[in-house]
């Protein structure tokens, strides 16, 4: 199934906006999906934010954000 990433930041303004454009990938499962983009937000020099992670078929509609340094989910 496809999944689509979108990483946000706050840039040095204070303002959030994307920190890239939309990633679309393969996966056989959300948890596969989730596993995979955790690993690329929670790297040191990706200063994201929040992200969407959001299914081909709209099943999984997910948004991610930090508080206090923990990554907390919301459905959309």
């Amino acid at each position: 199934m496809q999944f689509t990433l979108e990483m946000f930041w706050t840039n040095p303004s204070g303002e959030i906006e994307p920190l890239l454009k939309p990633l679309t990938l393969d996966f056989k499962t959300v948890e596969e999906a989730r596993q995979v983009f955790s690993a690329v937000t929670n790297h040191p020099k990706i200063p994201a934010h929040s992200l969407t992670l959001i299914s081909e078929d709209r099943s999984v509609s997910e948004r991610w954000f930090q508080l206090d340094g923990v990554w907390r989910r919301k459905d959309l």
